[in-house]
């Protein structure tokens, strides 16, 4: 992949994230066909090495004063020897004596700290960074996916899945699940208000908070994914919640008070809920805070935390601003 001049930092990890893992250890690079003419197994290849680096062996447990004690043994060498010394010393591989840099080569490189498993397979996540246009990175992407497709032995495969500002084809139920929650959205509150209108106000308000989820992707330069999905619904919920307070509290205070002015009604209703719903606001941004620090950054939660927050700023000016104009008739020339 690194033959290409628009691809650099390619690196593998057990799952998908937004930033790159400096994570490396060491590991062996066996030479088979050397192997191979000296007849020497891998298994036999690490034996003689962990009889000199070997450290917190556990051999059995012995009996100290009336208690038992486990038994540990670790390598004098292990704390003498470092790398060159491991690769150029002779050690004793069966009945003869081999240098580890005739048999494998021990090189550092970035790998993955834990294993992932989906669907009862073990998957590794290769990534890179690619500078150039979408349509000719999705035609290399392809390109290098039939070229790795054609060396994987039998039960691996490859596919990609890059991260983008639109869904795929196979994701794009995704428009219509968020279609149906509005749908649903409408017909709940147009039976508690018993109105047409005010509905379509509840709803408008949603897409000015939508505002802020996309503001905060393009400002801090994340990726939309399952996550900055997964805020939109939850915004649906907490910005209806919030419109929904202040205009069945409206609806409350003109049955009571028909002679009150409208605007002074909704200005009644809106001192009369606005705390609880700053309250429920700022509550929600401060839970979804713990998942936007630390070093390891959760590639669904952190994209989901970031939307939220954004979208429930905006969703503020959205109340203050956008629902009363939606909400409220306008007056009646004489």
């Amino acid at each position: 992949m690194l033959t290409y001049r628009r691809i650099k930092e390619v690196f593998i990890r057990s799952d998908y994230s937004w930033y790159k893992d400096d994570y490396q250890e060491y590991t062996f690079n066996f030479n088979k066909e050397r192997m191979a003419q000296a007849n020497v197994r891998p298994y036999e290849l690490f034996a003689s090495v962990s009889s000199v680096f070997g450290r917190d062996i556990s051999v059995g447990s012995i009996v100290v004063d009336s208690e038992s004690e486990k038994l540990k043994l670790t390598s004098r060498q292990s704390y003498e020897y470092d790398i060159w010394n491991m690769q150029f010393l002779p050690l004793q591989v069966g009945s003869r004596d081999y240098k580890l840099s005739q048999l494998a080569t021990v090189e550092k490189g970035q790998t993955p700290q834990d294993v992932s498993k989906i669907n009862q397979q073990y998957r590794l996540c290769l990534q890179y960074e690619y500078i150039g246009a979408s349509t000719q990175g999705q035609r290399i992407q392809s390109r290098i996916l039939e070229t790795f497709n054609e060396l994987m032995p039998m039960g691996y495969s490859t596919k990609g899945d890059a991260y983008s500002w639109r869904w795929g084809e196979k994701d794009s139920r995704q428009f219509f699940l968020l279609l149906l929650v509005i749908v649903i959205i409408f017909f709940t509150t147009g039976i508690l208000f018993n109105s047409l209108k005010q509905p379509l106000a509840v709803i408008c308000v949603i897409p000015v908070s939508y505002i802020g989820v996309f503001l905060t992707f393009y400002l801090f330069h994340l990726n939309f994914d399952q996550g900055g999905f997964a805020s939109f619904i939850l915004l649906c919920g907490i910005t209806v919640n919030a419109s929904i307070y202040i205009l069945n509290e409206y609806n409350r205070i003109r049955e009571t008070r028909p002679l009150m002015p409208p605007i002074r009604a909704y200005l009644k209703a809106w001192n009369a809920k606005i705390t609880p719903i700053f309250l429920t606001v700022v509550s929600t941004v401060l839970g979804f805070i713990p998942f936007l620090v630390g070093k390891e950054k959760e590639a669904f939660w952190f994209p989901l935390a970031a939307g939220a927050i954004g979208g429930l700023l905006m969703s503020i000016i959205g109340v203050y601003l956008f629902l009363p104009i939606f909400s409220l008739k306008k007056r009646q020339k004489i």
